[in-house]
């Protein structure tokens, strides 16, 4: 039994390699999704503002033709003051136009306010387009960095994959699947080694006759505490000079 838990001792480090190599990938793979995301939401606020600046050009537009319009009517009104001879009638004539004036005068005023906001959301929409220009910019040089080292990570993961497969089918029985299990439930730990009787995976003490059991490996031992496989590594003697 010996030599199978050291087999999983093997196969653990391997495991971890994979997991740890996983890992990398996983937050490489977060941060491409998380500048994406961002650059993504650069464009959407851009688009925005463009509807925005659009709507608000419609609605100048819109002013812009009913001042000519009043304009307009203003001038025939005009016109026709040269025609009428009645006081009463070119009074009334000319409180109309006075009203047209005024009300073109409000125009104007809106016509000016919709025409600097415009301008400023132009402004605003040419500052976010540098900096998505930027961003894309420095992203891509990056980017393809990432990604390159994420295929590095998968050829690493694929041939550790290979050697894992080669050791696993060394593991006789049940045991493979028992390991699989606990390096689960136990974040990437499921052998650890008692050394001074001290289990190094939760760091509790072994009890003797557990230890015993431990050091014969006859059969597989879990620790007490946090239910790992155990193993003993017998100290070498050193030879002593001759």
């Amino acid at each position: 039994m010996r030599a199978q838990i050291e087999i999983l001792a093997s196969l653990q480090t391997v495991d971890r390699e994979i997991r740890q190599q996983n890992g990398v990938k996983q937050g490489l793979l977060g941060e491409l999704q998380a500048k994406e995301k961002e650059i993504q939401t650069k464009k959407r606020e851009i688009e925005l503002l463009t509807a925005a600046s659009s709507e608000k050009e419609k609605l100048r537009k819109e002013k812009d033709r009913v001042l000519q319009d009043e304009s307009k009517k203003t001038m025939d009104k005009r016109m026709r003051m040269n025609r009428i001879k009645n006081t009463k009638e070119l009074q009334a004539l000319q409180r109309e136009i006075d009203q047209i004036k005024q009300s073109n005068s409000e125009l104007e005023e809106e016509l000016i306010g919709l025409m600097e906001a415009i301008d400023a959301i132009k402004a605003d929409i040419k500052a976010k387009e540098e900096e998505m220009a930027k961003m894309q910019q420095e992203w891509q040089q990056t980017q393809q960095e990432m990604e390159a080292q994420i295929s590095g990570i998968d050829r690493a993961v694929s041939e550790a994959a290979s050697r894992r497969k080669s050791i696993a089918s060394q593991v006789t029985g049940d045991l493979i699947s028992r390991y699989e299990l606990i390096f689960a439930r136990r974040g990437g730990m499921a052998v650890v080694e008692v050394a001074g009787g001290i289990c190094q995976g939760c760091y509790m003490n072994i009890p003797p006759q557990l230890l015993n059991e431990i050091i014969k490996s006859e059969k597989v031992t879990l620790c007490p505490s946090c239910q790992r496989i155990l193993y003993y590594k017998p100290l070498v003697a050193q030879e002593k000079p001759a």
